[in-house]
């Protein structure tokens, strides 16, 4: 099993918005592709900036290669239409890990 997550840092001015967007835009999207389970979405609690809020969003999947060629594909439209409305105020990275125990 493979947890995908994805860490965000955003503006504080935009920071709700965006979190807003990933709720009803990525993640509905992400569990319609039936590959991933259990989402969940997180705020960071470690100060990174303090004019920013960080959180993360996290999946299961089984399969790694498909999970990671969706958000490469049809994730990525979601991440451009992120950085299209709020450039530079938001940045994130996508990190794969392979789950030890569950």
């Amino acid at each position: 099993m493979y947890l995908i997550n994805t860490s965000f840092h955003a503006e504080r001015s935009v920071a709700d918005a965006i979190i807003e967007e990933v709720r009803t835009g990525l993640m509905p999207k992400m569990q319609a592709s039936t590959l991933f389970s259990q989402l969940l979405m997180a705020e960071i609690l470690v100060e990174v900036d303090p004019d920013c809020k960080s959180f993360t969003l996290q999946g299961l999947t089984p399969d790694l290669d498909k999970a990671m060629e969706w958000l490469h594909s049809d994730g990525a439209a979601c991440f451009a239409e992120l950085h299209r409305r709020y450039g530079q105020k938001v940045v994130f990275f996508t990190t794969p890990m392979q789950v030890i125990t569950q």
